[in-house]
């Protein structure tokens, strides 16, 4: 059985089409789990008359604690050899765990193909590693390098056994890739199929969208963990490091400076900075013009 976790904080308006498509599944062993994070929208009804119509669906109430929150209760009660989760306001493909599931067969982790959309239908980007398999340090690179493979913990089917014991970190941001990451850390190995696909809506009201507006401080956490785990490991590609450290210098792009908690922000990502100095000079993925600006950056020059 697979156990399909779901968040929910006032998904109301997107709700049933997730849920239109969990019915319209052509693998039936599922057990839905919907918890419900103190929405104040009308999730709640809509939830509640789901798992009415459906005795696969559970629905959990819980007073807002945050997406981590929700996830890892959810964990505490799946029962499934398998755990997915999924986002309310995204859709999946009829045949999204059929496949998933096919692919997970005699592996640790199964990841499928994940098209990045508007609301309107127009496709802005896709996730794809193709119909393959991989060693773990190899699914690692892709997941760090954000090529191939999505840093989120949708779009994949998890053996129960793989993540037993691991939480989603307390943060608003970020969180899931810590997750993904300790996921794949203890995988032997991963598969890949581009036989289905996970749709993930971008909204402009969405936890991601207002993070690019004002940055929380979670994200450099949990960016610091992951430079750490990268420098540790130097198995990994160096474009795993590269890519961590230009994801985070984007939203210090998008900053006001005369914003106050904006220049709270730079300073915190310039400390970070100036304790991986040396691994940015002496990274072979910087190409040498960024490495000049990063450093400048780095050092208040800039």
């Amino acid at each position: 059985m697979i156990s399909v976790i779901i968040p929910i904080y006032n998904a109301a308006p997107y709700l049933p089409e997730m849920l239109q498509s969990l019915l319209e599944q052509t693998e039936r062993d599922l057990e839905i789990l919907l918890i419900n994070d103190g929405s104040t929208d009308s999730s709640a009804d809509i939830c509640k008359a789901a798992a009415q119509e459906d005795v696969r669906i559970r629905y959990v109430f819980q007073q807002n604690a945050g997406v981590s929150a929700a996830r890892n209760h959810a964990l505490t009660l799946a029962k499934g050899e398998y755990i997915a989760f999924l986002d309310a306001d995204d859709r999946i493909d009829p045949n999204y765990f059929e496949q998933l599931f096919l692919a997970c067969r005699g592996v640790d982790i199964s990841v499928c193909d994940i098209s990045v959309e508007t609301r309107d239908g127009k496709q802005q980007a896709v996730f794809s590693a193709g119909n393959q398999s991989f060693s773990a340090p190899d699914a690692m690179n892709l997941l760090l390098t954000r090529k191939g493979i999505n840093s989120g913990p949708c779009g994949k089917l998890f053996r129960r056994e793989t993540i037993a014991d691991l939480k989603f970190p307390p943060l608003k941001a970020y969180e899931d890739i810590l997750f993904v990451r300790d996921a794949f850390a203890r995988a032997e190995n991963v598969t890949s199929t581009s036989k289905t696909a996970y749709h993930y809506y971008q909204n402009a009201g969405s936890a991601m969208a207002q993070q690019k507006k004002a940055p929380s401080q979670d994200i450099i956490f949990a960016t610091a963990d992951l430079l750490e785990y990268i420098v540790q490991h130097t198995e990994l590609n160096p474009m795993c490091f590269y890519i961590t450290m230009s994801h985070l210098y984007q939203y210090v792009l998008g900053l006001d400076r005369n914003d106050l908690l904006g220049q709270q922000f730079r300073h915190e990502v310039r400390r970070l900075y100036r304790k991986h100095w040396t691994d940015i000079a002496f990274c072979k993925a910087f190409p040498w013009k960024e490495k000049i600006l990063y450093l400048l950056f780095t050092f208040g020059l800039r």
